[in-house]
């Protein structure tokens, strides 16, 4: 019978290398036998297999030995290290933490968030670690500075601090993770794991990650390098009708809100007089609106404002598919959009795009409602959830099809 430790076996990625190996060895075989049967007279032809196969194998090994003292150097220099922050200063959460040590150079704890801490009920520090905040205050964190990982050390009688806890953590890039006693929880299979030697359930993740981000980087930086080249004959063209028909500056550098909320200046094309354009986007632009100008309105009709943005692509402020960014005092119905929807600051969890599931159902435009705002937000966290590269590639065939020349540009 076999030992419970070896009980279940699971394909795993690391499998993967031993099936190509034994597959490389099956056609080395294979191109001995015919060597030795079509040139039978030639020596060095039937020598060299061996040669190529043995050489292959020391350089293989050689390569391989580097690797592994490569990586094992750099786990020790903390180049792998996972910063984690733990919500509340609970005996899970000491647990937790004095786990987490047994192993300094994979984990690093940047500190221990509990609501309590302003009511003088917790501690300042907390299993040697500071306390640093509320809730509130590791959402702020997250987007100043790098934590990967959120622990939620909480009793499962803590049903309504468990809850509300989540739900504030929603709009943060981190991974999210609760650390508890399991009995008796229902979970998904895939959500249980481990971090170090502490069992968790996987509550939410970073949305695009590992190979998924990797995929989309290279997505953007190749599609935004092409169109960039074919299309700066058409951005010379542009810059010189801009500046022939009214003065200013060619482009119109506006903050707007990001990646993990954060600001970052986006590049349009300036299509407004340089004396009223709206930085912080305190007026919406509504059709016939005054302020633009002759050249502006026509690059609006095609939207041709919009591909400065392909530099943002590029610097990695922005992604050519995604949610659009915007700008700060964005409002509908005269109020904030974040006011407005509850899941409004999740779609940044996500680089924005230049195009967007939402744009090519129709939701662009002016947004004077608060259905006009929702519906949007609706669209985009259905592409967050659902994102491939097929999709992406899907969103922008629709957009060059479909939003050129959109009824909702303006």
């Amino acid at each position: 019978m076999a030992s419970p430790r070896f009980a279940v076996s699971r394909a795993r990625p690391g499998d993967t290398p031993q099936i190509g190996l034994t597959l490389k060895a099956v056609i080395l075989a294979a191109a001995i036998a015919c060597l030795f049967l079509v040139n039978a007279d030639t020596p060095p032809l039937r020598a060299f297999p061996f040669a190529f196969g043995a050489s292959a194998l020391v350089l293989k090994g050689g390569f391989r030995l580097f690797l592994q003292a490569l990586i094992h150097r750099w786990r020790k220099a903390g180049r792998f290290r996972r910063r984690i922050a733990v919500v509340a200063a609970s005996d899970f959460a000491r647990e937790f933490i004095e786990r987490l040590r047994a192993d300094p150079d994979s984990f690093e704890i940047a500190g221990v968030y509990d609501d309590r801490l302003r009511s003088g009920r917790v501690p300042p520090t907390h299993a040697g670690v500071a306390v640093r905040g509320s809730v509130a205050d590791l959402v702020r964190d997250s987007r100043d500075e790098r934590i990967e990982l959120i622990a939620v050390a909480l009793p499962l009688s803590a049903v309504q601090r468990i809850a509300d806890t989540l739900e504030a953590l929603r709009s943060t890039i981190s991974d999210v993770c609760l650390t508890t006693d399991l009995a008796g929880l229902a979970y998904r299979g895939h959500q249980f794991g481990a971090v170090g030697a502490n069992p968790v359930i996987s509550i939410g993740e970073k949305p695009l990650k590992d190979w998924r981000a990797a995929k989309k980087a290279c997505f953007d930086f190749v599609v935004g390098a092409l169109a960039l080249v074919l299309l700066s004959p058409l951005f010379a063209l542009l810059a010189l009708a801009i500046r022939l028909d009214s003065a200013g500056p060619v482009l119109f550098r506006q903050p707007r809100l990001g990646f993990n909320n954060r600001l970052f200046v986006c590049y349009k094309f300036r299509t407004m007089y340089a004396d009223m354009t709206d930085l912080m986007a305190d007026r919406q632009t509504v059709r016939g609106d005054p302020r633009i100008t002759r050249v502006g309105r026509w690059m609006r009709k095609f939207s041709l404002d919009e591909l400065p943005q392909l530099v943002n692509v590029m610097n990695g402020s922005m992604s050519l598919v995604g949610p659009r960014p915007h700008a700060p005092n964005t409002k509908a119905a005269d109020r904030l959009f974040a006011e407005v929807v509850r899941e409004y600051a999740q779609r940044h969890r996500v680089k924005p795009g230049i195009t967007g599931w939402a744009q090519v159902n129709g939701w662009r435009g002016e947004t004077a409602t608060v259905e006009q705002v929702e519906n949007r937000v609706r669209c985009d966290l259905y592409y967050i959830d659902n994102w491939s590269i097929f999709f992406d590639l899907r969103i922008v065939a629709m957009t060059v099809l479909r939003e050129i020349c959109s009824r909702h540009a303006f």
